[in-house]
């Protein structure tokens, strides 16, 4: 699909029959009650833990399981040389300490950056994907069936999740290169100099949304008075969820002021856009790519590993910045889900990894917490359910994990046990690490 189409399906979106989407951002009222405001539905509203989700994901298979707690401080029956986390001479990866859950643990020197308040809500979640194929990361979204009628976890979650937001669409957006697929059709994928090219020149977008502001607001006023409702749920919903003129100032200035900062399409320009469509309330959930060191069957002393990593860990503050800035500290979830993880047994270059894998989430609804571990040879450990610890002999077998980790997701983001068993039909959510 060309970039001119990718940006036609964004701007139908955005735009579509009256500009509706548009409106809806520019004025903070759902497409619903703009397509008809004299039906106000009670059921729009969500539990209070609600959250986007920002998606990272990574068919490369990416060596993220490699270097996180969970990894390090081993048991003798672990044979040396057998787990190696990078080069010795690399201080930049070096084993540090950090305190996840007010209990030490050892992970590669770039996650001790993180500031201890985003620590204090970040779960690692040693998992098994049951697949080394590149080309199985759909069958990794769809659970390998544990999902029903076919559906991508990316898309349930965003369908699921829109009437909490109201946002403009119900599809999640992908701008990170992996393919999304949204009931039984594939996304377009969106890339941040495309989003920019959509939204570009702020000028434009700062008159563009002021004006159907007001228009909109007009329309709608004079379409309850007519019908003598402005004493009624409807008028009084109006008032309730439509942006302030102040509010709708700032959101353009800094919508205007990040688009200005794209200039490519690589990991940390993904960030900036994702922020931005949450931000401008478009979807649900964005999915993107933090990679942590591609398909490394041959990198030299880990050298490529060590600098994504680096980077990741970095865009992943940068990301958490961004959203404090915008205000939505408590109102995003990011996390990662990739097709595989990376073997343990070379010093230059890592395989395929079909029984261990890290899913990391971060986000008001968790709490610090590693979840399972490995066992000698690089696998998954099995996982005691009620704890989330490492157990031989768990009740969660590692080859179970995969439907656990969405399970888990899914609560963390606002969802219920019942609506997650309706659909998932394996597993089982780790309430330990929720908060």
């Amino acid at each position: 699909m060309s970039i001119l189409n990718r940006r036609q399906l964004l701007q139908a979106s955005l735009a579509g029959v009256g500009l509706i989407g548009l409106r809806a951002m520019a004025t903070g009222l759902p497409v619903s009650f703009l397509l008809n405001p004299r039906s106000v539905r009670a059921d729009d509203a969500c539990a209070a833990n609600a959250q986007y989700l920002i998606l990272s994901m990574s068919a490369s298979g990416d060596a993220l399981n490699c270097n996180v707690p969970g990894t390090y401080d081993l048991p003798a029956s672990f044979a040396a040389g057998t787990i190696n986390h990078s080069d010795p001479a690399d201080m930049s990866m070096t084993a540090t300490q950090l305190t996840i859950g007010g209990k030490k643990w050892t992970a590669a020197k770039p996650w001790s950056t993180m500031p201890q308040n985003i620590l204090d809500r970040m779960v690692f979640f040693h998992h098994s994907t049951g697949t080394a194929n590149h080309g199985e990361l759909g069958r990794v979204l769809q659970l390998f069936g544990s999902l029903r009628r076919g559906q991508w976890l990316p898309s349930y979650f965003a369908k699921t999740m829109r009437s909490c937001f109201n946002t403009v669409q119900p599809q999640p957006v992908t701008i990170g290169g992996e393919q999304v697929s949204f009931e039984g059709q594939y996304l377009p994928k969106l890339a941040p100099t495309g989003l920019k090219a959509v939204l570009s020149a702020p000028q434009d977008l700062a008159a563009k949304l002021q004006g159907l502001r007001d228009d909109t607001l007009n329309k709608l006023n004079k379409a309850l008075k007519e019908n003598r409702a402005q004493t009624t749920a409807e008028r009084a919903y109006l008032d309730n969820m439509a942006l302030s003129q102040n509010d709708l100032r700032t959101m353009i200035q800094q919508v205007a002021s990040d688009l200005s900062t794209i200039q490519s399409d690589d990991a940390a320009n993904q960030v900036t856009a994702a922020a931005l469509l949450i931000k401008m309330n478009v979807t649900p959930v964005v999915t993107i790519h933090l990679p942590f060191s591609g398909d490394n069957h041959s990198d030299s002393n880990f050298g490529n590993e060590a600098s994504q990593t680096t980077a990741s860990v970095n865009n992943i503050k940068t990301l958490m910045t961004k959203l404090k800035s915008y205000g939505l500290e408590d109102k995003v979830t990011f996390a990662t889900l990739n097709v595989f993880g990376r073997t343990f047994d070379s010093l230059n270059g890592r395989g395929h990894n079909a029984s261990h894998s890290v899913a990391l989430m971060i986000g008001k609804g968790f709490k610090g917490s590693v979840v399972g571990g490995i066992v000698p040879g690089g696998h998954a450990a099995d996982i005691d359910p009620k704890s989330g610890a490492a157990a031989d002999g768990g009740d969660l077998a590692a080859g179970e994990s995969l439907a656990s980790v969405a399970k888990t997701l899914g609560k963390g983001i606002g969802l219920t046990d019942a609506q997650l068993n309706d659909q998932i039909t394996a597993g089982t959510a780790i309430d330990s690490v929720l908060a």
